[in-house]
């Protein structure tokens, strides 16, 4: 049974940031620069305000992804690179960033790609946040816009090379329903369900 939970930094699973090393630097033989050839762990300053979103198989990690609200804290070079600093005060204190979204190879074409994700928009959604600003290569654009993201502009990125910035409304319910967005059901769920945050833990 596949199993999704919430995790601050402070209580995230080491395996984890051996995860993200064994996708990003084993297989992908990416430059990381936060790579810890030693222990084979990749953290980075992100992860000190983060919310991790992991899915389990059973004790297995077979994907993650982070998720930093803008209202919590420093974003590093995020906030110039997807240009957050042009953002009014009363739309940064909703905003957020996505990063290191990772499935285990095995998992990448099963639901827990797309379910991951829904799990990430439903604890930001619960959460009072009204955008994510995500970033990636040019083969994944479409995959994102099916979910309702929207391309901003490229961008040279230190490490993955030009990428695509791209933002989502998590409260265009509209144009989520319209475009049969996976999220469309989440919100439909948590609109219409008792007032709650999702803690962090599982679901």
């Amino acid at each position: 049974m596949i199993e999704y939970k919430i995790y601050s930094n402070a209580t995230a699973p080491e395996a984890l940031y051996r995860f993200r090393y064994s996708i990003y630097v084993e297989e992908m033989r990416r430059k990381q620069r936060y790579a810890d050839h030693h222990s084979k762990t990749i953290q980075d300053p992100l992860d000190g305000l983060g919310h991790q979103g992991i899915a389990f198989n059973g004790q297995e990690i077979i994907g993650c992804i982070r998720m930093n609200f803008l209202r919590d804290g420093d974003i590093g070079e995020y906030l110039r690179f997807y240009e957050l600093d042009l953002l009014q005060p009363e739309e940064a204190i909703t905003a957020s960033i996505c990063t290191r979204l990772m499935i285990a190879r095995a998992a990448r074409h099963t639901q827990v790609s797309i379910d991951l994700i829904k799990f990430a928009y439903e604890f930001g959604l619960r959460n009072g946040i009204k955008t994510c600003y995500i970033d990636c290569n040019r083969h994944l654009v479409s995959f994102f816009e099916r979910f309702g993201w929207k391309k901003l502009f490229r961008k040279e990125h230190v490490e993955y090379g030009m990428v695509d910035v791209l933002r989502l409304d998590l409260c265009d319910f509209d144009q989520l329903q319209r475009i049969n967005s996976p999220f469309a059901d989440v919100a439909h769920r948590v609109l219409h369900a008792p007032h709650s945050e999702m803690s962090e833990s599982a679901i």
